[in-house]
């Protein structure tokens, strides 16, 4: 999805991923009431966070925003670059714990629905908090740093790893207004 700044279309990706993490919330309701959730639907979820927040997000911003600060002054190690990169390491293992929390679920684990819960209360706390500090911290220091020919540069260099990538953006945020309407949300609300 073209943007012209690399900061916004972070920030709208920022969005859609929280829209789907939210959205859990009704997979941990339906949980809660003794129902047993769609094992598409969270497997799409899984999908999406591998495919959309990671494979896709993460890396534009660890293969190319992050580097780019730290070529402009920003330090590599410590604060906030390095903490952000270790919470992207610890969202893919709690994405990983949802993966196996599903897959105990499919076999008819007895542990599964708590297994289930677990992973979701901890990808509810780590998301937001996360994306709270790229979006109010780091993102403004970005803009800060870079003239407008930096920022297109960089635009530039994310629309060819999305081509690279080849991610499927449309069908992610219609999956992700999807995540949003289980909680009665219009996109604009999530």
């Amino acid at each position: 999805m073209p943007h012209d700044n690399p900061i916004q279309q972070l920030t709208h990706e920022h969005h859609h991923i929280l829209q789907v993490v939210h959205g859990l919330s009704a997979i941990d309701q339906e949980l809660a009431a003794g129902n047993r959730p769609d094992p598409a639907r969270l497997r799409t979820i899984v999908a999406f966070m591998r495919e959309f927040a990671d494979q896709c997000h993460h890396a534009k911003e660890e293969a190319i925003l992050f580097p780019a600060m730290e070529d402009k002054g920003v330090p590599h190690g410590g604060c906030p670059l390095e903490a952000l990169r270790r919470e992207h390491v610890l969202g893919r293992e709690r994405v990983g714990a949802l993966a196996a929390a599903i897959d105990a679920l499919e076999r008819g684990d007895n542990d599964a629905p708590a297994a289930l819960h677990g992973a979701i209360a901890a990808l509810q706390q780590l998301y937001p908090n996360h994306i709270w500090k790229e979006d109010q911290m780091v993102f403004p220091m970005a803009e800060r740093l870079f003239t407008p020919a930096e920022l297109d540069a960089l635009n530039a260099r994310f629309e060819q790893a999305e081509i690279e990538l080849g991610q499927d953006h449309d069908r992610y945020v219609a999956f992700a207004e999807d995540m949003a309407a289980l909680l009665g949300q219009t996109p604009a609300q999530a």
